[in-house]
């Protein structure tokens, strides 16, 4: 699967961006595509990958 330029395939890229609209997890998991079935579980794992903390960290430093 191709990797972004942060090193994000298209469907973590869309998380982060939906995460940073409102920084519900279990939502914006949802709404970037992925299974709303057991997404509350899947947020912890989203949001501790290094490379996503690291795309959320640098795009938040550009919205402030």
């Amino acid at each position: 699967m191709p990797r972004d330029a942060e090193g994000l395939n298209p469907r973590q890229g869309r998380f982060v961006g939906e995460y940073l609209k409102d920084f519900n997890g279990t939502q914006a998991l949802v709404r970037a595509g992925y299974s709303p079935k057991g997404a509350n579980r899947q947020v912890s794992a989203m949001l501790s990958n290094p490379v996503i903390a690291h795309a959320i960290a640098r795009r938040r430093g550009a919205f402030m």
